[in-house]
């Protein structure tokens, strides 16, 4: 259901002075006022009070009736009672919204690659005493000196990585010692490999494109068809060391602010996007309804120049090719992840991007991409929880920034949809009519399915939820428009409509039930990032 934020009904017709639309400075002179005034006063109804407190009088006049009418849900002591409704409507989303059966299920294509990962426990593996000198960030890792003080980087700061290490007897060496930890288990890697199995799970049909051993095809299910490999190939697995810590967690002086995971590779098959023709062969008598591109970031600063061919450029020159080849009835979708290499982003901001419908990825890979397609410029970590307003005015300019590639490079396809997945919330941005279907849906499912997998349980347990949203968020950073909209546990799901540059677009964002007991984190993204995509297409 589309729905105008409060804020921007409220312009329309307000003479006086705007009021300021963020509570960040407020709440610092507001606080005194709880403790003093309101100690045994519901933090909800403190909000309430707070709201009327710095809103002019002839506004407080007009919402009188309005806010002392209002059902507020309340936090206790034991518990945030916000959770119960939120819970309950973003389940009711995904009872009455389902994937279609029969023949009108429909499919999905995706490529490139697999892996095995092998998860350790970080702080278990790493000695933090071994570090030498600050934490630093490295585009390419050689020795162990520079994998610490990598890993510690993005530590201290929360942010998802995914880094190459050229020096394979290290590497190797590494594997081993982790092998030896009690804590350290095998299990399924690649980004393709996971979409497939959540598209799978929620009832599409899947074909997907990777080079894989007998051993690691036994992860992926049976009905799931596969392509890269020759039946009598010999396979040697690339593997993916996936160092995972929790929130809170210590490396020594440093602290964790959130859980995540820091990826490292050596990968040999991968980057060539070995599976690349045999998807090709497969497309046209499988006929997707949907085309996932993903993996493209095993490229990045892999050694590809030999004797003067640039053969990373020629590669991605065939996805951009495979690309065109399907019908504009097939939907594109390009999920994005940790690049570091801007000769690599470059090709994929002339040579992908332009040619997709869809884009896919958490905030440090919203902030990335939209650097370096508005400044040219690599951002290595960004901030791991951004406000809300920060991640929509960015969501805004990609999409912007992306419709002037379409446009440059001639192609067919625009971009219709951003997801952009964080630990607090989903926002998907659609256009109004475009083949896109149920955005809020689509938002609810992929903050259900954030819980379910990262807790590692389908049951939503609200003992180990939490929600990070406050009783409201701006729409925009712009001192110029107050739009605000109010977050209502029963409908926690807010949606409205906006216009870009002469675009009409619906923006949904829906709260995530934070996982407050993180069982796993390495393929997280990828899983929300499907999910956020299987009720959006209809056949």
């Amino acid at each position: 259901m589309n729905r105008t934020p409060l804020g921007e009904k409220r312009k329309q017709n307000r003479p006086y002075k705007r009021w300021t639309d963020d509570f960040k400075e407020k709440r610092e002179t507001a606080t005194i006022f709880q403790i003093q005034i309101f100690p045994r006063v519901s933090r909800v109804r403190q909000s309430a009070f707070m709201y009327l407190f710095y809103t002019p009088i002839k506004v407080v006049l007009g919402l009188r009736k309005c806010v002392s009418a209002r059902v507020w849900p309340e936090k206790n002591d034991i518990g945030d009672e916000r959770l119960s409704p939120v819970k309950e409507y973003l389940l009711y989303l995904e009872k009455e919204n389902a994937v279609g059966s029969g023949v009108k299920q429909p499919k999905v294509a995706l490529g490139y690659g697999a892996c095995h990962d092998l998860f350790v426990n970080a702080t278990s593996f790493l000695n933090f005493k071994d570090l030498k000198g600050p934490p630093e960030h490295f585009n390419e890792i050689t020795s162990k000196e520079e994998f610490l003080k990598s890993f510690a980087y993005f530590f201290k700061h929360g942010a998802a990585a995914e880094r190459f290490m050229s020096n394979s007897d290290l590497y190797d060496q590494l594997v081993e010692e982790a092998l030896t930890l009690p804590d350290t288990r095998w299990a399924i890697g690649g980004n393709a490999p996971l979409m497939a199995r959540r598209f799978f799970m929620e009832g599409w049909k899947v074909l997907l494109a990777a080079k894989m051993s007998k051993k690691l095809k036994e992860y992926i299910p049976k009905e799931i068809e596969i392509v890269g490999a020759d039946d009598t190939e010999e396979v040697k697995d690339d593997v993916h060391m996936i160092l995972e810590y929790k929130a809170d967690q210590q490396f020594g002086a440093f602290k964790s602010p959130r859980a995540n995971r820091y990826i490292m590779h050596n990968d040999e098959n991968n980057p060539l996007l070995s599976s690349l023709e045999k998807l090709g062969d497969g497309l046209g008598k499988f006929k997707p309804n949907l085309l996932v591109i993903s993996g493209l970031q095993m490229m990045d600063n892999f050694p590809f120049k030999k004797n003067g061919r640039d053969l990373r450029a020629e590669r991605l020159d065939l996805v951009k090719e495979q690309i065109l080849s399907q019908p504009l009835d097939t939907l594109s979708h390009f999920e994005m992840a940790s690049y570091v290499d801007l000769e690599l982003l470059t090709h994929l901001t002339t040579k992908v991007l332009p040619y997709v419908d869809s884009v896919g990825m958490n905030e440090q890979e919203l902030s990335n991409l939209y650097n370096v397609l508005e400044y040219g410029e690599v951002i290595v970590v960004a901030d791991s929880n951004p406000r809300i307003a920060t991640a929509l005015d960015q969501m805004r300019k990609t999409f912007h920034l992306i419709r002037m590639k379409n446009n440059e490079y001639q192609s067919k396809r625009e971009i219709t949809r951003i997801h952009v997945h964080t630990l607090a919330y989903q926002a998907i941005l659609t256009v109004k009519d475009s083949d896109w279907k149920r955005t809020e849906a689509a938002a609810a499912k992929a903050s259900l399915t954030a819980h379910r997998y990262v807790c590692n349980n389908q049951k939503i347990s609200l003992d180990k939820s939490k929600l990070l949203l406050d009783d409201s968020f701006s729409t925009t950073t712009d001192n110029d428009n107050n739009s605000r909209v109010f977050f209502e546990p029963s409908k926690p799901v807010a949606c409205w409509d906006e216009d870009l540059n002469n675009t009409k677009v619906e923006i949904c964002v829906a709260p995530v039930l934070i996982c407050t007991e993180a069982q796993l984190t390495a393929g997280a993204g990828d899983n929300i990032s499907a999910a956020g995509l299987v009720l959006q297409i209809e056949k």
